[in-house]
């Protein structure tokens, strides 16, 4: 242990001889350092998961004394859940600590409100300030979510019409509308914004875009809390409700915006805990009814690109389980459900039971991804207005995660044709 301490302390050193960092960021790179390799020595060494309960119940009292909101159901004890969690937020702090930025970078961004984390990637996405045409609607639609909404392909890969400014097309970039021409990144908003200008000729379509990688949907809420926000470790990057906020009130007054949708891709982040999945659904329909308040359109509709259908679940999920659980949960099934949603009910009440080092095993590092998607579907069967999509297999980088250029093109463009669909059914 203290041959590892030495490196941590000597890197930390190094860092600082290399740059100028405020005193209290190199405290915390300091503490996090020594923590998380404690943390790490007691719960992770052996494997990845599963050896929870090697860690003695005097370690998880030292640590609930030491990091007292890892307790989060306040009852004295560290769980394997709240390990695991605790674990996760000592890397996420050391990731933080290893790159922190001067302290007088955070005030220029708090200064400036088009420099927050919400439009860091959008305002590579502006390709120069552009007055508005004077015919037609304006119609602007808000696009949020984490990293397969913030796009992760390069410029460079996109191809005619899509690397042109447009005349018909805006994006909220630098606190202004600009023409939409991604410099360094991409995701679906583009081809999303081409088709929808095709669609409809003779107006101007505009997106505001507020999208961060790894982003769990507390941090979009308009009640935001920083305490709820820090549950998929977001705390920091402040309130993205916020930010969208701040760029409908200017756009207000500088242009004459008709809403006429929200593009919602995000899904990933919660998956990671149990009760931010059990709680999807309904802190989703709250936000959805939030931006609809404050945009002023109650009926606006909002277009979700889902994983997969309640059978899809369900087969992706039992897939992978052993012929035990599958008989068992069958057996379920055949007692209390009839129909699809009902079926997919019981899945998840199996799997909220199971062990969480069970979970990890079978699904990864989303264990509860089953409870967000399930609730995906929920919004487009139980909100007005919402349409959950199935893309299904889109073209994926070598991550497995995030889709490549044509992943990114061909979302955009599904989820256009179902905003023309919408709008057609309804004329």
């Amino acid at each position: 242990m203290s041959v590892t301490f030495r490196k941590n302390t000597a890197k930390v050193l190094a860092v600082i001889n290399r740059k100028k960092i405020g005193r209290s960021v190199v405290k915390r790179m300091l503490v996090t350092s020594a923590a998380l390799f404690f943390v790490m020595f007691i719960a992770a060494a052996s494997s990845v998961l599963g050896q929870e309960a090697n860690v003695t119940e005097k370690q998880r009292s030292k640590l609930i004394k030491r990091f007292p909101k890892s307790d989060a159901n306040k009852d004295g004890k560290l769980d394997d859940e709240e390990l695991l969690a605790l674990r996760d937020f000592l890397q996420n702090r050391r990731r933080k600590a290893d790159s922190a930025p001067a302290e007088n970078g955070k005030s220029q961004a708090a200064a400036d409100p088009w420099r927050t984390a919400g439009f860091k990637q959008v305002n590579t996405m502006g390709g120069g300030e552009a007055a508005l045409p004077e015919n037609g609607k304006f119609r602007v639609f808000v696009l949020m979510g984490q990293s397969n909404m913030h796009g992760t392909a390069r410029a460079n890969e996109l191809k005619p019409p899509h690397t042109k400014k447009h005349e018909r097309i805006r994006i909220w970039a630098n606190g202004r509308w600009e023409y939409f021409v991604p410099t360094q990144r991409f995701g679906p908003g583009v081809s999303f914004a081409h088709q929808l200008a095709q669609f409809w000729p003779e107006d101007t379509i505009g997106i505001i875009k507020i999208s961060i990688g790894g982003t769990g949907i507390r941090s979009f809420e308009k009640d935001w809390s920083r305490e709820r926000a820090s549950l998929t470790f977001d705390g920091e990057k402040g309130s993205l409700y916020t930010d969208l906020m701040n760029a409908v009130t200017e756009a207000r007054k500088i242009s004459r915006p008709e809403f006429c949708g929200f593009f919602w891709k995000q899904g990933g982040a919660d998956g990671t805990k149990k009760v931010l999945a059990n709680e999807y659904y309904e802190t989703f329909k709250q936000l959805i009814s939030d931006v609809r308040s404050d945009l002023g359109v109650p009926d606006l509709p909002v277009f979700v690109p889902g994983y997969t259908t309640d059978d899809g679940l369900i087969k992706a999920f039992t897939a992978k389980l052993s012929d035990k659980d599958r008989a068992k949960i069958k057996e379920l099934q055949g007692k209390d459900a009839a129909g699809e949603n009902q079926r997919v009910e019981v899945l998840l009440k199996f799997l909220n039971d199971a062990s969480l080092a069970k979970l990890r095993q079978l699904f990864g590092k989303r264990p509860y991804i089953a409870g967000v998607v399930a609730a995906q579907n929920r919004a487009g069967r139980e909100i007005s207005d919402v349409t959950t999509l199935y893309p299904g297999q889109l073209p994926k980088g070598a991550d497995g995660t995030h889709y490549t250029a044509e992943g990114y093109i061909t979302l955009g463009k599904i989820t256009a044709t179902a905003v023309q669909d919408y709008f057609q059914a309804k004329k």
